[in-house]
This record gives structure tokens, sequence and C-alpha cells, in this order.
């Protein structure tokens, strides 16, 4: 069923099925795949993110309660330079909460404009990893 619906996909387009299964796009004769990819590019694309320091984190609701859904993975791994407002539109798409939350950490609130990294060194500096932040429905 997936190899139907791969071949109806490039039948589709007007392309040729890649030979190689591993290939997620189609061979054609310019293309050069013995040749390994350059870090940085050469051809004058920026690469984001790359390098920045990462960090884990553990993300959980305030209380275990029905009302409030837990994260499908509760530990991730992302960006220091992540935003709490990004992370808070992570959270309620990953637990499809309508309302408003609001993210704490050693039962501070967090603010939107914050990076992870400002909260790291304010609040959780001297303490083992993962930084745990907990949500919860504004009030």
């Amino acid at each position: 069923s997936e190899i139907k619906r791969r071949n109806d996909f490039y039948a589709n387009r007007g392309l040729s099925v890649p030979l190689n299964g591993n290939s997620s796009r189609p061979i054609t004769p310019n293309t050069q795949d013995s040749e390994p990819a350059k870090f940085p590019p050469e051809d004058g694309r920026t690469w984001f993110h790359t390098n920045d320091l990462k960090m884990s984190l553990c993300i959980e609701p305030v209380k275990k309660e029905l009302s409030i859904p837990q994260m499908p993975m509760k530990f991730i791994r992302c960006s220091m330079k992540l935003k709490v407002e990004h992370l808070t539109k992570y959270i309620k798409q990953k637990t499809l909460i309508s309302d408003e939350i609001e993210l704490t950490c050693n039962k501070k609130t967090l603010a939107n404009d914050v990076t992870l990294e400002n909260v790291w060194l304010e609040t959780w500096k001297r303490k083992e990893a993962p930084m745990t932040l907990f949500y919860n429905k504004k009030k």
C-alpha cells in the first residue's frame, strides 16, 4: 500500500520513481549522491540553529488531573534560544488544549518573551538536567 501510494505520487507529478529505496527524491542524471554535503553550505544558504546550545526539558501538567491532558512525550530536546511563547504553542498543539496556558518553573510563572536560556540561568542553573517545566490553564 505504501509502495502504491509512492508510485502514484510520482506518476501524478510526471516524475520517475527513484531506483534507490532510501532516496526521498527521484534520481536524475544531475544528482551526485557520492559527494557528501558540505558544512556550512557554500552556495550562500544559511543554517539556522545548527550550532545552538541544546537543552533537555521535562514538560508536565501542574496536577495530574483528567481536566489537563498530558503531553504524549514529556521529554524534549530543543534550542536554548526557544522562547516560552513558542513552547506554549507547542504544548497547546500536542495536548489539544484550547484555553490559554501558562508555564511555571520552580513555582515562578514564565513570561512569554523570555528564552529558555534565561529561564535556565535564573531558576535552574545549579540543578540536574532535565529542566522541569509545568503547564496549567490560565485563570
